[in-house]
């Protein structure tokens, strides 16, 4: 650089300083990422977890004043039931406190489960026989069933030391020890503690088949439907008859198995080993009477069996009665953040049905909501512009998918989706060959007439990699899709006798199993046929009938599996709807109107036509003198055409209320709006109505 550049230079930057670096000029109007709802997991599920957790605390409380009051009625019954203001100071003692720990193996196992096994899906079997199939496939049910046993035999156990403790005193010895007081035989076990075990799990097995018929780990969605004030003493006193008449039958079957049992002991005794095993502890039950009433003999230890199975039955029933009756109370819970709209609007994309549906509730309430904050609140949903969030293309892109996947699965009549079909196969580009004259193919054989060959080299010939021997395994390798690596083996293959033995085997175990039932099976037939008198066979066939029948109810149930959810959702679609006419100042709303009456109506329509066809089913009464047989098919048909009725009424009046609300809000402003012909007569029906 010249010494005049370098003057230059310095007259016009002064003092020469270090280089800084270049750097890009920030600009305000760079790309920036729109904000978005937050997911469920972490704005609106934990709020609703939390309130689970509350009113769980509550059940327990509940459950264990329950069994705590129903031990102390136990101490006072052992005691010689002693004067009634006693009972005021007996529940207080220590021993008492002490054995309500059995709340702990006795109800709160029950709540437990319902917690863990919760689920929003319903069973869709259609007959009592497929719903306890169904029910005994599930891993949920044989847990359950397993922990039921359990916690009977555990009330047992309490019960067995409660006596032993208070009724020595005033009622005697209970009898109720393992084993019998003989010297000659002390390991025979005691008949008494042997029923009750029986009647305990008689008690566990009727609360297990009560739970698959009422489907016990589905979400109570009925009662959501209700009120959730609904006094407790109702949910106490359903319990307590519930358990009364199971617990009869309890001990009914546990009669029966016993004398069943006490029946089988000579055919286990001609076993060897079983009966080496058996005799020093039940020889004595070999002896004395072998009638199937013989527990009628010792009523004192019928009384005692049937008020601990039903103690135990009602001590369940409660536990899982207060769970349904309190988790499904529906409760707002977006209201304690500072953003409830985001909150609850974040709640509709929960992947839970449970959840979403207490999320479209709280929605539904605000949108009814007549107050003066309800209607900032909706203002601020519909189009805030002070925030970038657009919450109702948010709510409308959750609803209108959820409507129209149980729209689908009703069309299905609660079928699974088909599969997707296969790809249609490719054609293949035809590509014109350039010769014009079709190709002569070559020839592959000799042309000059030969000698014959000798034997030798005829053998040698055949068995060469071209001979007629290799071409035939190559015909059959080409059949069988086998590899051309493998191809060289499969003569060995084939024709190895180990290989055909194996198959040999795996076909024959195959076909024992199936060979051992059918004959079981036809050996039990013909015994039943030969011995079984005429009247126990047509009850059983009538059983038999009865609980393989599929119901028209059911059918009509597994085809709306979410019915209350789609209802909850049209309310709240159909509220917010009317209420944008004043509070949506910016139009957010108007243009997803003719989706949403799109949707709402092709599902009322599809209602619609289910009822009819249903109705169809439906057979004039007989005039004429008929069978007892054929007037209970018709009224069981009229009954199962009523709940169906009631069913489908549940969303068809839900739609056509909705539909009602937004035409009689808008009235002729709908006539700015395009439907297809088929969705506006039927709104043109509405319209007419209304008007």
């Amino acid at each position: 650089m010249s010494k005049t550049v370098q003057n230059a230079s310095s007259s016009r930057i002064g003092t020469p300083t270090p280089m800084t670096p270049v750097r890009a000029i920030t600009s305000k109007i760079s790309t920036r990422s729109a904000p978005s709802v937050p997911p469920a997991t972490q704005a609106y599920e934990p709020l609703l977890k939390s309130l689970f957790q509350h009113r769980l605390k509550f059940v327990l409380l509940f459950t264990a004043a329950v069994t705590w009051f129903i031990d102390g009625f136990w101490a006072w019954w052992q005691l010689g039931s002693p004067k009634i203001w006693e009972i005021l100071t007996l529940p207080l003692s220590p021993w008492i406190v002490f054995l309500a720990l059995s709340w702990i193996t006795v109800a709160l196992p029950i709540t437990m489960l319902r917690k863990v096994f919760l689920r929003a899906q319903r069973s869709g079997a259609a007959s009592p026989l497929d719903i306890i199939k169904m029910s005994a496939s599930q891993n949920s049910t044989k847990i359950a069933s397993a922990v039921y046993f359990l916690s009977a035999l555990s009330a047992l156990v309490i019960h067995t030391v409660m006596a032993y403790y208070y009724e020595p005193d005033t009622r005697g010895d209970p009898k109720l020890s393992l084993f019998v007081k003989s010297k000659k035989h002390p390991y025979y076990l005691n008949g008494r503690i042997v029923f009750m075990l029986f009647a305990q799990a008689s008690t566990a097995l009727a609360f297990s088949l009560r739970g698959a018929m009422i489907d016990r780990f589905a979400y109570r969605w009925t009662q959501s439907t209700q009120s959730g004030d609904a006094p407790k003493f109702l949910t106490i006193a359903m319990a307590t008859f519930v358990s009364v008449v199971f617990a009869t039958m309890a001990i009914i079957t546990a009669a029966v198995l016993f004398a069943s049992a006490r029946i089988s002991l000579p055919i286990l005794y001609k076993i060897p080993l079983v009966s080496l095993l058996l005799r020093p502890f039940t020889a004595h039950f070999l002896k004395g009477q072998w009638s199937v009433l013989l527990p009628l003999t010792h009523v004192p230890l019928l009384v005692r069996a049937w008020f601990l199975a039903f103690i135990t039955f009602v001590n369940w029933e409660i536990a899982d009665a207060l769970f349904e009756h309190v988790i499904s109370e529906p409760a707002p819970v977006s209201t304690l953040t500072a953003d409830a709209n985001t909150t609850v609007i974040s709640g509709l994309s929960s992947d839970d049905k449970i959840f979403k549906y207490f999320a479209y509730s709280e929605l539904r309430d605000l949108a009814k909501d007549q107050s003066t904050s309800a209607a900032a609140r909706r203002t601020a949903l519909f189009g805030d512009q002070q925030s970038a969030l657009n919450l109702w293309s948010f709510l409308v892109r959750e609803s209108l998918p959820l409507l129209e996947n149980d729209y689908q699965v009703f069309l299905r009549r609660g079928q699974p989706a088909p599969p997707p079909l296969p790809p249609a196969p490719v054609t293949p580009k035809v590509t014109m060959s350039p010769n014009i004259a079709t190709p002569t193919p070559l020839l592959r054989q000799r042309i000059f007439k030969t000698a014959p060959e000798s034997p030798g080299q005829a053998a040698l010939d055949a068995l060469a990699s071209d001979g007629p021997i290799a071409k035939v395994v190559d015909v059959g390798a080409d059949a069988a899709h086998i590899p051309e690596l493998f191809r060289s083996l499969e003569t060995q293959v084939i024709s190895s006798p180990i290989a055909a033995e194996a198959k040999k085997n795996v076909e024959t175990a195959a076909g024992l199993g199936s060979r051992i039932k059918g004959r079981v099976a036809s050996a039990t037939t013909s015994i039943w046929n030969r011995y079984a008198p005429e009247s126990l066979k047509e009850s059983v066939t009538r059983i038999v009938a009865w609980s393989s029948k599929k119901r028209l109810s059911k059918e009509v149930e597994a085809s709306l599996p979410f019915r209350e959810l789609d209802v909850v959702v049209v309310e709240a679609l159909s509220y917010l709807i009317c209420a944008s006419l004043s509070e949506d100042r910016y139009g957010t709303v108007q243009r997803d109107i003719p989706k949403v009456l799109e949707s709402m109506v092709s599902f009322l329509s599809a209602i619609e036509e289910y009822q009819i066809k249903i109705s169809a089913l439906q057979k004039p009464a007989p005039q004429a003198p008929v069978s007892r047989q054929e007037q209970q098919e018709f009224e069981a048909l009229a009954i199962e055409i009523q709940k169906s009725h009631e069913v489908l009424a549940l969303v068809g009046d839900g739609l056509k209320e909705g539909l009602a609300r937004i035409v009689r809000t808008f009235g002729d402003k709908l006539l700015a709006f395009k439907f297809p012909p088929r969705i506006a007569h039927k709104l043109q029906e509405f319209l007419d109505y209304s008007t």
